[in-house]
């Protein structure tokens, strides 16, 4: 964040923000953009190159698009589609930080296709805050500011899901209707069931949805919609409570240290794997082990 006004500048490039990448995987970039221009910034013409999906993590600016002027702050969300003209300009405060999804177009428009937007991507170029999609895109940013490729299937999955609830609330601000979700049929079934499979035989491995969507022959928004209809939970969701029950197995039958055995049923980090335990358990993997295993041998 800045510190303070900043004196006005003659080259408007000067005034740019500091993209910085966070994560890059096939389908999906994102970056954190950085921006420390000030009311003495003179604003300037911009365009989109791609479409752009942003969520304002701290400070303020006013976004003008489509003719009209969005005041954004924290939690707000700037929507524009490729090649469209907009101006920021920061005449309340100095400076913001914002986490950019970049989907591949394919990727974007069947993520679109779930609310009505006549002849645009985005039916409204801005978003007010909304607790779930700033709860998603600081989890996002945590995970993919992590640098760790362990955690690409979780970038991946807060980014769809970050998109999808985007979609979501434009569909309920707008007043646009979604189209209705017809029931799996038991070729779709077949599908959720082959995936599920597929994500149980590599649990271990950094699995991202799209390897299991081409799996399948599906569009990655198509499956995740078709999996989460067919077992109430994401694909993703499905893979972390896929590794947490063969670790908990793996505590009771061996005395594998809760390190190793943490990378073993594939979790990128000692941490995360304690922290997601604990939550999906509701004991700590050590004291789960100390109470199972013991039991266990009592019983033999």
């Amino acid at each position: 964040m800045a510190e303070g006004p900043t004196p006005s500048r003659a080259d408007p490039a000067a005034a740019l923000p500091r993209v910085e990448l966070l994560a890059e995987l096939p389908d999906i970039t994102v970056t954190r953009h950085v921006c420390r221009a000030g009311p003495r910034d003179r604003p300037f013409p911009e365009q989109h190159r791609q479409a752009s999906l942003a969520v304002v993590l701290a400070g303020s600016f006013c976004y003008r698009c489509r003719d009209r002027t969005h005041a954004l702050v924290a939690g707000s969300v700037m929507l524009g589609e490729v090649d469209e003209a907009f101006v920021c300009s920061h005449e309340h405060g100095v400076g913001d930080v914002c986490l950019c999804v970049n989907l591949r177009p394919s990727l974007l428009e069947a993520a679109a296709s779930t609310s009505a937007a006549p002849g645009r991507l985005f039916a409204a170029p801005a978003l007010a805050p909304r607790p779930r999609i700033s709860a998603l895109a600081r989890a996002l940013a945590g995970a993919a500011d992590s640098r760790d490729e362990a955690r690409a299937p979780e970038v991946e999955a807060l980014a769809l899901a970050l998109t999808a609830e985007v979609f979501g609330e434009l569909a309920l601000q707008t007043g646009s209707r979604r189209a209705p979700q017809p029931r799996p049929s038991a070729s779709d079934r077949g599908r959720a069931v082959a995936g599920a499979q597929y994500i149980a035989a590599r649990a271990s491995e950094p699995l991202l949805l799209k390897d299991v969507a081409d799996h399948v022959g599906l569009s990655p928004f198509h499956f995740l919609r078709l999996f989460r209809a067919v077992f109430g939970v994401t694909p993703h969701q499905y893979l972390v409570q896929t590794r947490v029950e063969r670790a908990a197995a793996r505590l009771c039958e061996s005395e594998v240290p809760v390190t190793e055995l943490a990378f073993e049923v594939g979790f990128g980090d000692l941490s995360n794997f304690v922290r997601t335990f604990h939550r999906l358990v509701g004991l700590s993997p050590g004291r789960w082990r100390r109470q199972h295993h013991n039991r266990k041998i009592r019983q033999v």
